[in-house]
């Protein structure tokens, strides 16, 4: 199933959308409360929404909510706020009385390029990303960048290290439009345009790999370390910013494997930087320094794991990106040769 995604300058187009009364229900983060006054009419649930909270605990809040507000199996569920939202909402509402309808308004740049398409819903165990959760697809997506114009700058640029994720895997003409408009002056038009085009690529891959079995798995690309970064840093790097770093290493890495070249892994680097981006784990300003090694070590319980490897995205230039299987003590030696 392909989500139908609407893109729009104007956040009162919601309006236009045909939901049904009686059985609409709006889970939104207080960080986005402002707008909350384009829901009138639809029950709402306010919640705070960040990494530690994205658990169980917080399923179970928003499915009691639901139960009080009287949601029945012909409910939709409207996801409002950043990826952490999305994700939550999406794997509340696909076991909330054995699954109901769902769909979301993403309120950030990373939500709107990214962590809001696809179908992936869940929570965390343990400080682990994303290790209980489902694959089901929201009815619709709306995205407005009008939003956008709020976010604190450190969360607006989280979302652009996704923006250049899925540039260096499909499109160098939009990579570098892209480096362009994140390394000057905000043009909304231009925006709108690299919204829409990540957008475009993010639901083409899903529809033809729904459940990552081979296409999908690039989107991975920087993911593998970003994840273990996030969790040695107890959530302290962002998720954006912990991509960035993940995409410059695994660049480092297929040229220590001599597939990729030190030409592309300097560009890369320089062009992360130039939008505002770490890339090395030297500018990740983490109240605890952590190393190359330290994350090999951590992705032992990574999903991607297959026995004693892991399937690792290896950027070797722009519109050329391998999906490896590399052991995981090879990559641990790497990893150490790289320090």
């Amino acid at each position: 199933m392909k989500s139908c995604i609407h893109i729009s300058r104007n956040l009162e187009d919601f309006g236009k959308l045909q939901l049904p009364k009686g059985k609409t229900f709006i889970v939104i983060d207080n960080n986005v409360r402002h707008i909350a006054p384009i829901f009138k009419g639809f029950p709402c649930i306010y919640v705070n929404m960040d990494e530690e909270r994205k658990a169980l605990s917080q399923v179970e809040n928003i499915a009691g909510q639901l139960l009080e507000l009287g949601a029945g199996r012909d409910a939709l569920i409207i996801g409002v706020g950043g990826g952490t939202t999305t994700d939550i909402t999406g794997f509340t509402a696909s076991i909330y009385k054995r699954g109901v309808k769902f769909a979301f308004i993403p309120t950030t740049l990373l939500a709107q390029v990214d962590a809001s398409i696809g179908g992936k819903n869940g929570v965390n165990l343990n400080s682990y990303k994303n290790i209980l959760g489902t694959i089901t697809q929201p009815e619709w997506i709306f995205i407005c960048p009008e939003v956008l114009t709020s976010l604190p700058q450190e969360e607006f640029r989280s979302g652009v290290a996704e923006v250049l994720k899925t540039f260096v895997l499909f499109d160098r003409e939009y990579y570098k439009k892209a480096v362009q408009c994140f390394s000057a002056p905000l043009d909304m038009d231009l925006l709108c345009d690299i919204i829409g085009k990540c957008a475009e690529y993010k639901s083409g891959v899903v529809e033809r790999d729904e459940f990552e079995k081979g296409e999908r798995r690039l989107l991975n690309l920087g993911h593998t370390f970003a994840h273990s970064i996030e969790k040695l840093t107890h959530g302290e790097v962002s998720h954006g910013y912990a991509v960035s770093i993940g995409m410059a290493i695994a660049s480092r890495i297929a040229v220590h494997m001599k597939l990729g070249n030190k030409e592309f892994a300097q560009t890369l680097a320089d062009d992360l930087r130039c939008c505002g981006l770490p890339a090395s784990l030297d500018e990740c300003n983490a109240t605890l320094p952590i190393s190359i090694a330290d994350l090999a070590g951590a992705i032992k319980k990574d999903k991607k794991v297959v026995g004693d490897n892991i399937h690792f995205i290896l950027p070797l230039g722009l519109e050329n990106v391998n999906d490896v299987m590399i052991p995981l003590e090879k990559l641990k030696k790497i990893c150490n040769d790289l320090r």
